[in-house]
């Protein structure tokens, strides 16, 4: 006679203790993907701002030297040796994300952020600045300018990210 058997069935599907891994597993996972688009997206950002970053630059120190010679698009004028903007304004310019010009940006939308100008897209704000500097003995005085071209252009100014550039003027 023969004696029965006995045989152990694993019941199909997964057991409570596998699926708490993987829940685990994926509660780790899955934040960092996010997070590591995310870092991919801010690098692409950054990367095509430095790309535009001459042809603004370019453009800013146009409208300096149009300033200062009483025909600038979005400035007042302003006499050589003398520091810009005034007191309690910014010199704001709004770029388009192929580095056009778009306009100039009040203060307000400056601080706030800005989509649009005039109904097209902006990408980027190069903000303009100069300040006196002590010229050292039998030299000519020279501004210190700085151009920092901010993005992106519709977050809150504090939010921005910045790329700075320097250069002295006479």
């Amino acid at each position: 006679m023969k004696s029965p058997s006995l045989q152990f069935r694993h019941p199909a599907g997964a057991t409570l203790i596998e699926a708490v891994i993987a829940v685990g597993v994926l509660a780790v996972a899955v934040p960092l993907v996010f997070g590591t688009i995310a870092e991919a997206g801010k690098g692409g950002q950054s990367a095509r701002a430095e790309t535009r970053a001459p042809w603004i630059v370019r453009t800013c120190m146009e409208e300096i030297q149009a300033s200062r010679d009483g025909r600038s698009r979005y400035f007042s004028a302003t006499k050589v040796g003398q520091p810009f903007p005034p007191a309690g304004d910014v010199w704001a310019l709004a770029f388009a994300a192929d580095g056009k010009p778009l306009g100039k940006l009040s203060k307000t939308l400056y601080d706030r952020g800005s989509k649009e100008l005039n109904g097209k897209p902006v990408s980027y704000i190069a903000v303009i600045s100069a300040a006196t500097q002590p010229p050292p003995p039998n030299t000519t005085p020279m501004l210190r300018s700085r151009v920092a071209i901010e993005y992106p252009a519709a977050a809150p100014a504090k939010k921005r990210a910045k790329l700075d550039f320097h250069t002295r003027i006479p």
